[in-house]
């Protein structure tokens, strides 16, 4: 590993949604290969979420919400670190065509278009005072929100939920998809991680993937975590980073 040492973690729950995968055993059968279950296009319903917040959130913003707030996995004060390459995309690109035929938007439809916007509802419905850091790193999502989530725990942070979410472009701006998964259905899923030891995050030269690799998705890294027959996984061709379980490294 690298002369300054890996950063270590653990998982201790997560929650994920996308239409057709509702349940954890419908995302452990994906995690494996298995085929998704029927798609469903219904977001979810948010019925115990503050209906004055509830509607300000549209389908990518209901997604994340309702990954945050599922009993399976309750908030007790975590510090937030969310992370969505392109946010609501749908809602900014409205804004933008609102913009252009009446000069004018929303102020409340443009306060939501911010990057932090989701978590800062979920922020407010709890009654909140803690931190939330938004990030926006472009393909390497994955690997910047684990370095955040990871130095956190380091500074001792002791317990955080990691959010990603994401929603399709708008068909106008399909034909520019850097990503596969610009063009699949919204998800979210949320990680709580705690300090310890049983995935490694670390920077090692010698493990580089070749300069072609993918870079590994959130939806890639959600995968691997589920899927505990895989050793590591290559976050980035870029210096080398990579998630390694406790115990195993690259071959």
């Amino acid at each position: 590993m690298s002369a300054a040492g890996p950063l270590g973690m653990s998982l201790r729950g997560w929650s994920a949604w996308t239409p057709g995968l509702t349940a954890p055993a419908a995302w452990l059968t994906w995690a494996r290969g298995g085929v998704a279950a029927r798609r469903e296009t219904a977001p979810p319903a948010l019925g115990e979420f503050p209906p004055l917040l509830r509607r300000r959130a549209d389908r990518m913003g209901r997604a994340a919400l309702h990954v945050l707030t599922r009993p399976e996995l309750p908030y007790t004060g975590q510090a937030i670190v969310m992370c969505s390459r392109l946010g609501e995309i749908g809602r900014s690109f409205g804004l933008q065509k609102e913009l252009a035929s009446e000069g004018s938007v929303s102020p409340q439809q443009f306060g939501m278009s911010v990057h932090h916007a989701i978590g800062g509802l979920f922020m407010m419905a709890k009654k909140a005072r803690v931190p939330l850091t938004a990030l926006a790193a472009g393909e390497e999502g994955a690997l910047a929100g684990l370095q955040e989530a990871a130095a956190q725990l380091a500074d001792g942070a002791g317990i955080l939920w990691l959010l990603f979410c994401e929603e399709p472009l708008p068909t106008e701006y399909r034909s520019f998809a850097a990503s596969p998964e610009d063009g699949t259905d919204h998800y979210a899923f949320v990680l709580e991680l705690a300090a310890g030891d049983e995935f490694r995050l670390a920077k090692d030269a010698e493990h580089a993937a070749p300069a072609t690799r993918r870079v590994a998705s959130p939806l890639d890294l959600l995968a691997f975590l589920l899927c505990p027959s895989d050793d590591a996984i290559r976050l980035s061709p870029r210096g080398g980073w990579t998630l390694c379980r406790a115990g195993r490294k690259l071959a």
